[in-house]
């Protein structure tokens, strides 16, 4: 990466002042070229916010204002939680014995102050997503927990309202994405080749399945094609990835509309879990609904990586029987007329990581093994490194080492990014139990937050402010909010200098962050302290529900509003 030396000093700066935009003929703004970020030396910093959190987060969802809701297993023990007040131990319905232990928890992000919520039916290795209201629909999970729905509010006293058994088909290791309309698609699970269609924020559930035999296809003697990759296009269908293939299907008819070239190399979906995010999406005001969608597919594992780590007899397992995690991240242009797979490499091996969009539109790539596989005992040698992906580098200057942690965070271990810019990393047990002696890597209950390099102090001149949080953004209409600039400089801010950017919260687990995109927004000025967008044109570029808005000056980005993007 260019250090860009002096970029932070105040020759380059720019004010708010006086900014009326040149109109061009076409009657939109002139704009000019972009200039280059303002740059820290720093690596970012890590600390404990929390020591004991009490519960594993296996599955984790940011909601709205940032409460950061994850939850275990009800299944396989108590976790380190007890349920208040003494003596509250309700009847396991799964086990028919009393649980006097919590297996869910809302997280304040920015406080970091817990509050133990009710679950019943297990969740473990479920999914989720946010609904447009806001609503965490959980889906699946493990035993009378695999067909059912679980349902969160986002509203201070919340807690979780589930039924078992509504679901088409069992869904364990399935994934989950919102529509342009609202619905809910659930795809895969295992042994379950198939998928299915439901409304948000009921249990009054018509079933609209589809066989798709695609999911067989792609299952290989330990299938490393759960958690399969999954993602809304632009045009309304949708992309999978499943093992080492991927398809543009209809979600309507289970049409495939295209098959696109293998990527070689290994397996990327559970057990061999690799990583995904989709690239930030720009959105050009002069032609709003023609827009780049760029996946990115890192990491994963040799096919075959989980056969001498299976045995769950044999544990602690010979240091020789955990095979190299893949090193290479891949990228393909969807939107192109003849799209292939772009060959990067990572810095270091990584399975089992997590690959989280920063405010900047720069991904974070970090917890995971550089050896193994996923599963309980089968991942080695953790990865304590994050790395930092910049898109707009050239190719083979993409990838930058950040400052490591020093807690392994390998099977079930989760992320997320906040508003104020901060990421809260949590999670990795690679036991079957609550396991905090005797083993190579016990249970891991503390919480931790990495504060990425565009929150150096020595940034914050730059930092820009949202004063006011827009009444309505709607899809294709324009808001607006005033800003400042933390320390005015000399020279009138010019409309390239800014950037709004808007992340959607995703669910994260087992390596994916499932629903995660951003949207990349020009501005106009509107006077010395206004900033004005044109919000994504539709529900196929960015679904209904809640976002973080993010304005970037220069790479520096504000801290977060949270803004609930609708269609009417």
């Amino acid at each position: 990466m260019n250090s860009n030396k002096g970029d932070s000093s105040d020759h380059t700066s720019h004010t708010s002042q006086d900014a009326t935009p040149v109109i061009g003929p076409d009657g939109n703004p002139i704009l000019s070229p972009e200039k280059p970020r303002f740059e820290s030396n720093s690596l970012g910093k890590w600390r404990i916010t929390t020591q004991n959190a009490g519960i594993s987060a296996m599955q984790l969802q940011t909601m709205p204002e940032d409460k950061v809701v994850w939850f275990d297993t009800t299944f396989l023990g108590p976790s380190a939680l007890e349920l208040k007040p003494k003596g509250n131990c309700p009847i396991n319905f799964e086990t028919n014995v009393p649980d006097c232990y919590a297996h869910a928890l809302e997280y304040d992000g920015l406080h970091d102050t817990t509050r133990p919520l009710t679950i019943k039916s297990d969740p473990w290795c479920s999914v989720g997503s946010l609904s447009a209201t806001g609503t965490l629909v959980g889906s699946g999970g493990y035993y009378k927990g695999r067909s059912a729905i679980r349902l969160l509010k986002p509203c201070p006293n919340c807690d979780f309202t589930e039924k078992s058994f509504v679901l088409g088909s069992e869904r364990w290791y399935a994934s989950q994405h919102i529509l342009e309309d609202g619905n809910l698609v659930i795809v895969g699970g295992r042994k379950s080749f198939n998928y299915e269609i439901i409304p948000p924020d009921t249990f009054n559930i018509p079933i609209k399945k589809f066989d798709f035999p695609f999911l067989q296809q792609t299952t290989d003697p330990v299938e490393n094609n759960l958690y399969p990759f999954l993602y809304l296009v632009p045009d309304g269908n949708l992309f999978l990835f499943a093992n080492n293939r991927s398809i543009i299907f209809d979600p309507k008819t289970a049409k495939i509309i295209r098959e696109l070239p293998p990527l070689a190399g290994g397996s990327r979906n559970y057990p061999a879990s690799g990583m995904s995010a989709v690239l930030p999406i720009k959105i050009d005001p002069k032609n709003p609904e023609k827009v780049y969608f760029d996946i990115m597919v890192c990491g994963g594992a040799s096919p075959f990586a989980f056969f001498p780590v299976d045995s769950v007899q044999a544990r602690p397992k010979p240091k020789n029987v955990y095979w190299p995690a893949l090193q290479d991240c891949n990228k393909i242009k969807l939107m192109d007329p003849n799209p292939h797979w772009e060959k990067d490499m990572l810095l270091s091996p990584r399975v089992m990581g997590d690959m989280l969009i920063l405010p900047t539109g720069d991904l974070l790539i970090l917890n995971g093994a550089k050896k193994g596989a996923a599963g309980w005992w089968n991942g080695d040698d953790p990865n304590l490194t994050p790395e930092l992906y910049m898109p707009k580098q050239k190719l083979g200057s993409r990838f930058k080492q950040l400052h490591p942690t020093t807690i392994p965070r390998m099977y079930h271990s989760t992320s997320a990014v906040l508003s104020n810019g901060e990421v809260l990393v949590a999670g990795s047990n690679e036991n079957d139990r609550y396991v905090y002696q005797g083993v190579p890597f016990p249970t891991e209950l503390r919480v931790e937050k990495f504060t990425p390099p565009y929150l150096d102090k020595s940034l914050d001149k730059h930092r820009p402010k949202i004063l006011t949080k827009p009444k309505k953004v709607k899809h294709g209409g324009p808001f607006s909010f005033k800003y400042a600039i933390t320390t005015p400089p000399p020279q009138p801010l010019e409309a390239s200098d800014l950037k709004m950017h808007m992340l959607s919260p995703p669910f994260t687990t087992h390596g994916y962050s499932q629903q995660q995109r951003m949207l990349v927004l020009d501005v106009r000025m509107r006077g010395p302290d206004t900033v004005q967008a044109v919000a994504p044109p539709n529900a196929r570029i960015a679904p209904p529900g809640y976002y973080i808005l993010f304005l970037v000056h220069r790479g520096v980005p504000s801290a977060g509003i949270w803004v609930r993007l609708v269609t009417k």
